[in-house]
């Protein structure tokens, strides 16, 4: 919006990050059977806060290719953390209750994704409406008003993904947690068998 990119040209800029996610789930997905998920989230989620550092950072002459690769970025630390710790998860579960554990891991991830959206959107617009100049300027200064409109849309924008940040680097401290090597299923069948 605030440059002027049509939908169809801001689909075209993020469709390399979904390439990444693409061309990297194979590759994580040898790489958690060689490493586990722990190093494989912590990996992933530390290229998820390094990608999204500079987006606190963005200016409306920002180029697209920065935002491109950066975007890119992010989504590869998606790929390395997303399926390699559901997976993960899935593993330490017996094979009686991996149906439940999926429907459970799914359920999950829609309700805290929304709650998520919802914060980020929440700051977005309150951080906003917050620095969005006063009516009287549009009328008094029309150039003026345009250009702190433009710095409050800015703010906000900063704020959210300063907010994202913070997600991720919770994220980040969580997956020092994970077990390394999780066969607890593996464990169970040889007990069983």
């Amino acid at each position: 919006n605030l440059r002027g990119v049509s939908a169809f040209h801001s689909g075209l800029m993020l469709l390399p990050g979904a390439l990444m996610i693409g061309i990297m789930s194979p590759i994580t997905g040898r790489l958690f059977d060689k490493y586990g998920a722990r190093k494989m989230a912590i990996t992933g989620m530390t290229l998820l806060t390094i990608g999204t550092i500079p987006f606190v950072f963005l200016t409306e002459q920002s180029s697209y290719t920065m935002i491109i690769i950066l975007y890119a970025i992010r989504m590869v630390g998606v790929a390395l953390v997303m399926m390699n710790v559901t997976t993960s998860g899935m593993n330490s579960l017996p094979l009686n209750k991996i149906s439940h554990g999926t429907a459970v891991n799914n359920t999950f991830r829609q309700v805290l994704s929304s709650i998520g959206t919802a914060i980020l959107v929440s700051v977005l617009t309150t951080t906003t409406n917050n620095n969005m100049p006063g009516k009287s300027l549009l009328h008094a200064l029309p150039l003026e008003y345009k250009t702190r409109a433009i710095s409050a849309t800015l703010d906000g924008f900063h704020a959210s993904f300063a907010m994202s940040i913070l997600f991720s680097l919770i994220a980040l401290v969580l997956s020092f947690f994970l077990k390394k090597g999780n066969r607890a299923r593996e464990h169970q069948e040889k007990v069983d068998g």
